[in-house]
């Protein structure tokens, strides 16, 4: 896909045989600028997506991307979904605003339907049917795309304050699952929260969405009187 190394920092994917004892493909991902592979989930066709951040003006998004721009900032987050070969993109799109914004983790469902989570800082993220229309100073977000590369929702998560998105997972009926941490007093907890309350400075936290991104079906805080966070 690319064979040249720009910038101080390059994404890269590759794909061993079963065995380990093969190499079938590698490739740098990325534009001119310095790119970041933080995360990675296969379908059962054996293409790989990868999500990670980039300060490239030129990351090599595909036409019908759900956001072909830089948005702006340090960084913006990014998709790219790889061939079986690792040869070409399918689909490839940045996650971002003004500000800066790092996408994290990376979850498939078995329908092949794409989830990604990570951080904004940017009042101007590109949002698609939110659960959460408007950000605070740091908000965890929450994006789904189908197999196909159609935009199903994009979301801030979190309360006033710094709220990261650092982990997700998907059901087979398409409920999200986001972990990550915040210093908030308010992250949108539900009523039946194991923690209703953040218990001091950073506490975890586990949320779910609904298959849509359109209802919070449960989250808690997950903390002490210390920092907490999680990752997975």
């Amino acid at each position: 896909l690319r064979a040249s190394f720009a910038g101080d920092s390059k994404a890269f994917a590759l794909k061993l045989n079963p065995a380990g004892s093969g190499l079938i493909y590698s490739t740098f991902l990325g534009g001119s600028g310095d790119d970041y592979g933080v995360g990675i989930a296969v379908d059962a066709a054996g293409e790989a997506h990868i999500a990670g951040y980039t300060a490239s003006v030129d990351f090599p998004t595909t036409t019908a991307a759900f956001q072909r721009y830089y948005g702006g900032g340090s960084y913006d987050g990014f998709l790219a979904k790889l061939n079986t070969a690792g040869s070409a993109l399918v689909y490839a799109t940045y996650l971002g605003g003004i500000a800066n914004d790092t996408a994290a983790g990376i979850a498939l469902d078995p329908s092949g339907n794409i989830y990604v989570t990570g951080q904004t800082q940017s009042a101007d993220f590109p949002t698609l049917n939110p659960v959460q229309a408007t950000s605070s100073e740091s908000d965890a977000f929450v994006v789904k795309i189908s197999a196909s590369g159609q935009p199903l929702y994009s979301t801030y998560l979190g309360g006033t304050g710094l709220n990261n998105g650092t982990g997700i997972a998907a059901d087979a009926a398409g409920n999200a699952y986001i972990t990550g941490f915040t210093n908030a007093a308010n992250f949108p907890v539900t009523s039946n929260a194991y923690q209703g309350v953040n218990n001091g400075s950073y506490d975890a936290f586990v949320a779910t969405l609904n298959a849509y991104g359109s209802s919070v079906l449960n989250a808690t805080y997950l903390g002490g009187t210390g920092s907490d966070i999680s990752y997975g």
